[in-house]
Parts: C-alpha cells; sequence; structure tokens
C-alpha cells in the first residue's frame, strides 16, 4: 500500500507538470498577428533584432492544418525559418515559396528538399528567372510577402509586406519595416492576386499592376520607361500640399508633414526624385530625409540650398568596422505623410514595400502599397527614432565657383558624406 501511495503521487506530480507546460501552448492557439507596423532595431538586444523574424515565425508555426502559406522573397537564408515551413507542410499546411535567382542558400536547400521545386505541386519552393513576371532579362523579383489563410486561432486572411528578407542581414545589420494585416479579405485576395500571376514565372500581359484593396492602394511593377511626368512615385508626391489648416488636426504648425527613409537613392531617377523633395521643402512642407546610400548627383540635389535654407538630411549608412565598407543601414523605401494629399487635410498616410528610389526601383517585381493614415503614427515614431538614434546629420562644405566678377564666390553646398564608400558583403542592394 505503501508503494501504490507513492505511485500515485508520482502519478499526480506528472500530471499536474504536463498540465503546467500544456496550458499555454493551448493558449498559444489563440494568436493572432496584431494588425500595425512591425519595425526591428539591428545591433540592439537580441529581442529588439528579431522582433519582425519572430513574428513571421510564431505565425508559420500557428498556421492552422489544411491552410495555405504564399511567399514572395528576394533573399533567404534563415535555416530555422525553413525548418518551420518544412514543419508545417508536414502537419498538413500547404507551403508555397516564390525565390529570386541570385543565390542558392542552405537555408534554401532545406525549402527544396522539404518542399520540393515543382510549381502544380501543393507546396514548393522555385526560384524565378530575373523576376516572376518579366519585363526585361537582367531584373529581379524583390516583393516582400507573406500571405496565410488561415491560423489554429481561426483568423484569416493575414497579410505581411514591407522591406524584409528572411536573412541574417535583414536582422542584425538592416532597419527593416513590415505591415501585419490580419483578417483582411480584401486586402489579401489583391495581394494573392498578384502572387499567382508571379507564381506564372512568364511575362505578365499587365506588368504595371495595380488594385484597390479594400483600404489599401496596391501597384506593382515593372514600369515601362519612366520619367519625371509618368513616374509613380512623382504622381504621389506631386498630391501634395504643404499647407495644412492647424485647425484640420493634421500636419504641423499649418505644415504638411513629409518623411522619407529610403534604403538606395540613385541615377537619374534618384535626381528628380531628391528635386521634388527639395522643391517640397521650399514650398514650406515640413521635410526630414534619410538615406542609407545615395548617389553623388542624388546628394548634390538635396544639398542645394532653397530660399528656406537647407533641407534637413540625415544618412543612416555607418562604417562600423572601418572597412571602408557600408555595414549597418536602412533597408526601408517608405514615405510618411500628415497633411494635405490629393486636396484634403487628412488624406495622408503611408507608402511603403520594395521600391528603391533608382531605376531599379521600377524595373523588376517591386511593390509599393498605400497604407491608410491610421498607420501614419506608427512609421513617425520608427523615423523619429532612426533620426535620433540610428542616423546623424549629413555634412556639407561650401564649393566656389566663378562670380560674374571672375572672383570666386560661394555658390552651393556639396556633401561630403560616404564619398568613399563601398558596397561590401553586408550591403543588399535590393
Amino acid at each position: 500500500m505503501k508503494f501504490r501511495g507513492i505511485t500515485l503521487l508520482v502519478v499526480a506530480l506528472l500530471l499536474t507538470t504536463l498540465t503546467a507546460f500544456s496550458t499555454p501552448a493551448q493558449a498559444g492557439r489563440n494568436y493572432t498577428p496584431r494588425d500595425g507596423g512591425y519595425f526591428n532595431h539591428p545591433r540592439e538586444s537580441k529581442r529588439e533584432e528579431t522582433r519582425i523574424e519572430r513574428t513571421i515565425l510564431k505565425t508559420i508555426n500557428h498556421a492552422k492544418r489544411g491552410s495555405r502559406i504564399r511567399i514572395s522573397l528576394f533573399s533567404f537564408d534563415r535555416q530555422r525559418m525553413a525548418q518551420a515551413l518544412v514543419r508545417a507542410k508536414k502537419r498538413g499546411v500547404r507551403v508555397q515559396v516564390l525565390l529570386n535567382n541570385h543565390q542558392f542558400t542552405p537555408a534554401q536547400r532545406i525549402l527544396k528538399q522539404g518542399l520540393g521545386g515543382k510549381r502544380r505541386k501543393k507546396s514548393f519552393s522555385y526560384e524565378c528567372h530575373f523576376g516572376c513576371r518579366h519585363f526585361q532579362l537582367g531584373e529581379n523579383l524583390h516583393t516582400k510577402m507573406f500571405l496565410f489563410s488561415e491560423l489554429k486561432s481561426g483568423a484569416t486572411n493575414i497579410v505581411f509586406t514591407g522591406s524584409l528578407n528572411l536573412t541574417e542581414n535583414s536582422v542584425v545589420n538592416q532597419w527593416n519595416d513590415m505591415l501585419s494585416r490580419p483578417n483582411d479579405p480584401a486586402l489579401m485576395a489583391g495581394m494573392d492576386e498578384l502572387w499567382r500571376e508571379m507564381r506564372r514565372d512568364k511575362r505578365a500581359k499587365e506588368p504595371y499592376f495595380v488594385r484597390q484593396a479594400g483600404e489599401f492602394h496596391l501597384q506593382a511593377t515593372p514600369f515601362p520607361n519612366p520619367t519625371s511626368t509618368t513616374d509613380p512615385e512623382m504622381a504621389i508626391l506631386n498630391q501634395i500640399d504643404c499647407v495644412t489648416p492647424p485647425a484640420a488636426g493634421f500636419g504641423h504648425n499649418g505644415r504638411t508633414v513629409v518623411r522619407v527613409s529610403m534604403h538606395s537613392w540613385a541615377d537619374a531617377r534618384g535626381v528628380y526624385l531628391a528635386k521634388k523633395m527639395r522643391d517640397l521643402y521650399a514650398a514650406g512642407c515640413d521635410v526630414q530625409v534619410m538615406y542609407g546610400m545615395a548617389g553623388v548627383a542624388v546628394r548634390k540635389a538635396l544639398a542645394t540650398r532653397t530660399p528656406r535654407g537647407y533641407l534637413p538630411v540625415h544618412v543612416d549608412g555607418y562604417d562600423t568596422d572601418y572597412d571602408g565598407e557600408i555595414d549597418l543601414y536602412s533597408h526601408q523605401k517608405y514615405l510618411a505623410v500628415s497633411g494635405t494629399y490629393e486636396g484634403n487635410p487628412a488624406n495622408g498616410g503611408v507608402w511603403t514595400g520594395s521600391s528603391n528610389w533608382n531605376f531599379g526601383g521600377l524595373r523588376g517585381d517591386e511593390m509599393i502599397i498605400r497604407l491608410p493614415y491610421r498607420y501614419y503614427g506608427q512609421w513617425l515614431q520608427n523615423f523619429e527614432y532612426i533620426w535620433k538614434h540610428g542616423s546623424h546629420l549629413a555634412r556639407f562644405i561650401p564649393y566656389l565657383v566663378p562670380g560674374t566678377s571672375g572672383r570666386m564666390v560661394v555658390q552651393d553646398t556639396e556633401p561630403v558624406d560616404q564619398p568613399n564608400l563601398r558596397k561590401g558583403e553586408a550591403w543588399e542592394d535590393d
């Protein structure tokens, strides 16, 4: 009887222990990612660095049996994410992944072995050839999206999109942003339509893809032959009016607020976009811009003095180990506006996605998505954090040109930041 009593006590303790461990797992079935913006902080705590990645991983792990996960990314090297996707397939989730073909990492090998590579199957991992919707050879699949049809919690139509890739670089060397939008069938339908076109890996009948997906406006490229008058980004900027009445409750001190965080800003397209930002500042907008790396001509355009003075410009690309290569930088590509847009003081918002401000940002598979104004505060908070803690003022020096009398006079200013920095191993030109 004594032995039996001890046995019963042990069984009771085991049941208590199992209950204690199973309760959180059961509670986890109620998981739904929150609606809104997610932002990582590189070179800070592990938790801050992996904030976006952990959200994606948790959502993968909570995909419901019989549901579908669809992914599009430029780069993928995170093996634990690959393993999670393979596990999801094994428990009955259809996992379908589209990737660019510029590399084949060990993580991609895990996907290929675990999911297969045939696009007609329920699950697969496939590398597109020079972009999935083909405008011209040499371009890339650069659109970043994660589509989840249903979670164990019952949440459906979950969309993630932004500037992120699933790479170590995205975690430790880059500032990234991600929109999370659960339970939105309209946005899911628009994104899924685009994804299904990409799955074909052939030239789309409608290369420039435009959809109003509920509250969200989607633009996907290729965009043929952009100019300063046809450029979709210029079309957005041209709708900004710098006067916003204080009584409207938007903008700041009667000025429309414009913030830009841009990863790569270069070439002739970058110049006309830089001049537009300078013109908005001259017209009275409250403008601040940041870039990870900008071309010389873009930096000069940003540095040209306006009647109001110089446009406030910060640089968030750093060479932290002093080897001449940028290794810490923003990978974001967003525009945030509070104030008068399309004639309406309450009609600002956020434009984010994968498109850089250079010609490459319109040639391959890229996305620009407009978010409603209610998301503006989250992106503004992210901008202000990087402005204060992750960037520095662009330094300019005056340069001399011959004056009318033949004497040298100060004409303007020329940026001296990043004049000799190279794009090293940590730099992703995407």
